[in-house]
Parts: C-alpha cells; sequence; structure tokens
C-alpha cells in the first residue's frame, strides 16, 4: 500500500517500524530511547541510508513516538482489537528516558533525511521526465511540502530535547502525589 499520509504513522515502513519497536518494548516498562535505537540500527530496513532521503522511516516513527509522549498523547499508538491482545503495550510504559546523544543521533538523521530528500527532488527534477520528480516521488505537491514542514517540525522538537541542560531526560514526568479526599470528603 506505501502510504497514505505525511506522517511515519500514515505509511507502510512506519507502521513495521512502530511494531519493531513494539516488539522490543521492555517487560519492566522503562523505555529507554538508546535501546530502541540500537534495535533499529541492527534492522537494516528499519534504519535505510540516509542518503537516500526516504520519507517514512524507523527513526521518524521514532521521533514521532518521543513527540508523542511529549504530549501525553499516546492512546492511538496501541491496538486494543483481540488480534492484539498479547502486543506489548506503550500505555504500560512507566518511564522513557532519552540521552542527549541518543537525541542527537536521531535528530541528525532527520534533519540529513530531510537535505537528501531535497537534493534528490532537485537531482530527479533536472534529470527526470516526470513531475512527481520535482516533489520527491510525492503524488502532490501538497504532501511533498507537507512532509517536508512535518519533518523540520520533528527536528525542531529533537532540538528542544537538546536544548536541556541535562544528559538525560525523563519523557514521562513522575505524578506529584496529591490526597484524595477521605470519609466526608475532606481533605487530608
Amino acid at each position: 500500500m506505501g502510504c497514505w499520509g505525511i506522517t511515519a504513522f500514515e505509511s507502510d515502513d512506519g507502521l513495521d517500524a512502530l511494531s519493531l519497536i513494539r516488539h522490543n518494548l521492555p517487560e519492566d516498562g522503562k523505555l529507554e530511547l538508546e535501546k530502541i535505537a540500537e534495535a533499529m540500527r541492527q534492522d537494516e530496513w528499519s534504519v535505510p541510508n540516509v542518503t537516500d532521503g526516504l520519507s517514512h522511516t524507523g527513526p521518524m516513527a521514532l521521533a514521532e513516538i518521543i513527540v508523542k509522549f511529549e504530549d501525553r498523547d499516546i492512546g492511538d499508538l496501541d491496538y486494543d482489537e483481540e488480534w492484539a491482545a498479547h502486543d506489548n503495550k506503550f500505555s504500560a510504559v512507566k518511564s522513557f528516558t532519552v540521552t542527549k546523544e541518543s537525541v542527537q543521533w536521531l535528530r541528525d538523521y532527520l534533519s540529513d533525511t530531510l537535505k537528501y530528500a531535497k537534493e534528490n527532488a532537485a537531482f530527479r527534477a533536472e534529470h527526470g521526465n516526470d513531475e512527481w520528480d520535482q516533489r520527491g516521488g510525492w503524488r502532490e505537491e501538497k504532501d511533498w511540502l507537507g512532509w517536508q514542514n512535518h519533518l523540520s517540525t520533528l527536528v525542531d522538537r529533537m532540538n528542544a530535547l537538546l536544548a536541556s541542560p541535562e544528559s538525560q531526560m525523563e519523557l514521562i514526568p513522575l505524578q506529584e502525589q496529591t490526597s484524595g479526599p477521605i470519609m466526608g470528603g475532606q481533605s487530608i
């Protein structure tokens, strides 16, 4: 089927990467970006050569997952259907730790992907014989531009993490313990 949108989650490649990540979710609920990135790098298909400038990759899916955790919007990462009952669940992740080094790798991969996609499109526009070549292989210009904007936004989100003074960051903040109401509606 290929892709039906600009995000990694709107492509077969992105959903395959999501499945790889889901398969590698730790049983203890303590997710580490560095370990997931390493599992992806071991699977050459998930992390294609950046100079190819491919539009939907494992690192793009991983960046989208990070953004979903930062925005506390992970509900659509898990399947609730019966066929997925035994799948690892993102909702079971209790901790998601990222290091500057792993975020830097991801940021650089995304930034380089965007750079090479533009360069490859310019080359194909000059030497190709199809108007799709002028749009990086996208059917419509709005999708080509939308994808570039989406990837730029992901790079910006990784840059924001890199701006942190910490060398290691937790994407799931610890919940402050609060006292709830007790009998009679009084709080303690």
